[in-house]
């Protein structure tokens, strides 16, 4: 897969400046270094403003806003099939990382957090039923290996028919909320073993087409915790 080389700046927040004691008297010395602290001061709140706010858009004065902010995030994919043992709760992991920032995923687990916050899970599975009856598969989400509740999804996948298989394209989002060093977990089971998660390699004919996963979660950061 190919990546985008992403821009970054390290934004560093201003600090107060400690201002000089006035004199009894007018001095210009202290006016002068009074006044240099203030530049000081002010430049960096400039260079932070402009490091969150992003370049100017061309033609204009107008900012895009949030150009150079990084939120932590994870985009992560399973290249392999995932089978299963009917009405047995399954976890699944991922062996790719197509972009990540301050999480982690070691492909035997979820995705672990470093920052707290409210984050948007989604995930898209690709379903493959090879029997010929509709068989059901069943996703929910687990932090540190402990059901979410309100986060199950059941789906109904099409009977094997003509020959080919029965597929679906499954998917949802819900929000989490993390802590520090948290793990968010997919699960999934089936009413039958001839339910499975289905990948493709990539293909150059009857004409080309990237992989196709069997698996796609992505976590992105949406808010600091609320308090």
């Amino acid at each position: 897969m190919t990546h985008l080389t992403l821009r970054q700046a390290t934004i560093l927040p201003p600090v107060a400046p400690v201002l000089p004691v006035a004199p009894t008297e007018f001095r210009q010395q202290y006016q002068d270094q009074y006044t240099n602290v203030l530049r000081l001061y002010f430049n960096g709140l400039s260079s932070t403003l402009s490091n969150v706010l992003g370049d100017t858009k061309q033609g204009t004065n107008a900012h895009p806003g949030g150009g150079y902010l990084a939120f932590p995030y994870a985009a992560i994919q399973r290249t392999t099939d995932k089978t299963f043992t009917a009405n047995t709760a399954t976890q699944i992991t991922f062996d790719t990382n197509d972009y990540i920032n301050d999480c982690e995923n070691d492909g035997t687990d979820g995705i672990r957090v470093n920052v707290p916050g409210i984050y948007n899970y989604q995930f898209s599975i690709q379903w493959a039923n090879t029997d010929t009856q509709i068989h059901t598969g069943f996703v929910w989400l687990r932090v540190n290996g402990v059901d979410v509740p309100g986060t199950a999804s059941k789906f109904d996948i099409l009977e094997k028919h003509g020959g080919v298989y029965g597929y679906l394209i499954a998917a949802a989002n819900f929000y989490v909320a993390l802590e520090a060093t948290d793990t968010v977990e997919l699960w999934a089971a089936v009413n039958d073993a001839t339910l499975y998660m289905e990948a493709y390699a990539a293909q150059t004919s009857p004409f080309p087409m990237p992989s196709i996963p069997s698996v796609v979660a992505t976590l992105s950061f949406v808010s600091r915790p609320p308090t």
